[in-house]
């Protein structure tokens, strides 16, 4: 049975010469540590008793009400392991923790599920479906229906990998996987449900191989901007779009799916991107607006700009998946019909903005071309570190 007490932890000694009190919580030879946020002289703690010295002047009332809380805590640890011991089931000091801090386990599938549901309250049903995706692989392929973050090894790690490769899994699939473990064991970090010493993407790396071309030339942009597509509406819109986010910096098709009439603000856009949160404000160009006043009125904050998600279907992520792949039909359809190098798609307009820029000139610390990254962190940390006016200068010089 997992044993919690209060201690002074010594081996910690702050500048004032004081040391912190906390919970100890022992479980299978593995210990936790809980700060109670205050910190003392060795002299104010009774070491048999495990409480602070009262007696002391002017600290009486405090360590009177200090010790209460410390009481508090240990009844709330102690309901709880009885509670994990009653059930039968394994469990580590990191479930004890996690118990207290509103997390249902700190076992990985549990865990996921609350990041999940966390997601989709926050309307950003595409991460939780890499995350509902990726735990279920991971458990499958592992054999396992549920497992501890403290079982989430380098040799774990490994031999989920060699089953993907096995499978015939391309080498950026199982990027796809492992960068979504990752993501989920770093917020359970954070959220002190896994500890960070058993970290195993310190040892694991994950592996990228570059993708096949993906950016256009100025030249087949015009192209498909420029292509008569009179009597065929569902190409023309599809164009549309895919030009509509070339001229926005590459804007990713989910971003301007939801775009709605109170995001233009006096010629600009301010935007949230939906997979990262990262805030965006920056000018809008002529061809853009004129995008968006082929498809708008802009007299209701709340319309959607373009005819894309329809705001009366009963699971808006199932509608935008299914125009996006509508929509992508239409791009190849465009793609054969002008004899285009490549596959075209919603996201060749993202690669072939950094790409032009680039090309035109524009330093990369302002593009932070969008290719050769093996996530957009740095992209997004780029485009943070400069003012607006150097992007909309950057957007106005590429814009057909």
């Amino acid at each position: 049975m997992a044993k919690v007490k209060a201690v002074l932890f010594t081996s910690k000694k702050f500048k004032d010469d004081t040391f912190p009190v906390m919970l100890r919580i022992t479980h299978n030879r593995k210990v936790k540590y809980v700060s109670m946020k205050i910190s003392v002289p060795k002299s104010h703690w009774n070491m048999k008793e495990s409480i602070l010295v009262t007696e002391v002047k002017s600290k009486g009332r405090l360590y009177k009400r200090k010790n209460l809380e410390i009481q508090s805590e240990i009844v709330k640890y102690s309901e709880v392991i009885m509670n994990l011991d009653s059930t039968g089931k394994y469990y580590t000091v990191d479930d004890i923790i996690a118990k207290l801090k509103g997390v249902d386990s700190a076992l990985f599938s549990a865990f996921t599920d609350n990041l999940i549901q966390e997601l989709q309250k926050q309307g950003r049903d595409g991460n939780a479906n890499a995350y509902i995706n990726t735990k279920s692989v991971f458990l499958k392929k592992i054999g396992k229906k549920e497992i501890s973050f403290d079982e989430i090894d380098y040799r774990l790690l490994k031999k989920f990998e060699t089953v993907l490769v096995k499978e015939e899994v391309s080498i950026n699939g199982i990027s796809f996987y492992m960068r979504t473990i990752r993501a989920i064991y770093n917020r359970a970090i954070k959220e002190g449900v896994a500890r960070k010493e058993n970290y195993p993407f310190e040892e694991y790396k994950i592996k990228n191989s570059k993708t096949q071309k993906r950016a256009l030339t100025k030249e087949d942009l015009i192209k498909i901007r420029d292509v008569d597509l009179t009597g065929k509406p569902a190409q023309a819109k599809a164009r549309d779009y895919f030009m509509f986010s070339f001229y926005c910096m590459g804007m990713a098709f989910v971003d301007v799916a939801h775009l709605k009439v109170k995001n233009v603000v006096k010629g600009r856009l301010h935007y949230s991107r939906q997979k990262t949160s990262q805030l965006y404000n920056f000018e809008l160009v002529p061809p853009a607006m004129e995008l968006i006043s082929k498809y708008s009125d802009l007299k209701n904050p709340e319309d959607y700009i373009f005819p894309i998600i329809d705001p009366k279907h009963p699971d808006p992520y199932r509608c935008y998946r299914s125009r996006m792949q509508v929509n992508n039909y239409k791009l190849k359809e465009i793609q054969k019909y002008l004899e285009l190098p490549l596959s075209l798609t919603t996201y060749v307009a993202r690669h072939s903005w950094a790409t032009i820029a680039k090309r035109s000139g524009i330093p990369t610390a302002v593009i932070s071309e969008g290719l050769g990254h093996t996530t957009e962190k740095t992209t997004q940390i780029y485009l943070d570190s400069f003012e607006n006016e150097v992007l909309d200068a950057a957007n106005r010089l590429i814009t057909l």
